[in-house]
């Protein structure tokens, strides 16, 4: 049997639709920052950003749009091509997702609900990665 051809572990398929999950997410939050820097259309005050160096939610929109929007869908596309690339982006994006998450709690206090929920998901993001059975049909690919 064809290595292309296996079956593709349901920690696979998971992880390709949290990828979707946090993609949309954070296509969806980045535009709304980008649309209105001022943070008004999430219910974002100002006051949030004055432990940080920017001065409205234009650079932090950005952030999500790219790196937590666009990213993890190009992540998912790959696992679904099956890459090992996508694999090892993933791994990353759900360390830079849960280093986001605890940034924000430590600067803001004590967290929402919408931080616990990306929290468990870049846990979830990153335990999945790490399983043998993910691993080993992403480096079981024909030359």
């Amino acid at each position: 049997m064809n290595s292309l051809s296996e079956t593709r572990p349901i920690a696979v398929t998971i992880l390709m639709i949290l990828l979707v999950l946090l993609g949309l997410g954070g296509i969806g939050g980045g535009l709304s920052m980008l649309a209105d820097p001022s943070g008004d259309l999430l219910g974002l005050p100002l006051v949030l950003l004055e432990s940080v160096t920017v001065k409205n939610f234009l650079l932090p929109g950005m952030f999500l749009l790219v790196v937590m929007g666009v990213l993890p869908l190009v992540a998912a596309y790959g696992l679904w091509r099956r890459q090992l690339r996508a694999w090892i982006a993933t791994i990353g994006l759900s360390v830079v997702l849960i280093l986001w998450i605890c940034v924000q709690i430590y600067l803001w206090g004590a967290p929402i609900a919408i931080q616990i929920v990306y929290l468990v998901l870049g846990v979830a993001m990153l335990g999945l990665s790490l399983l043998p059975s993910v691993r080993n049909y992403l480096q079981r690919i024909s030359p």
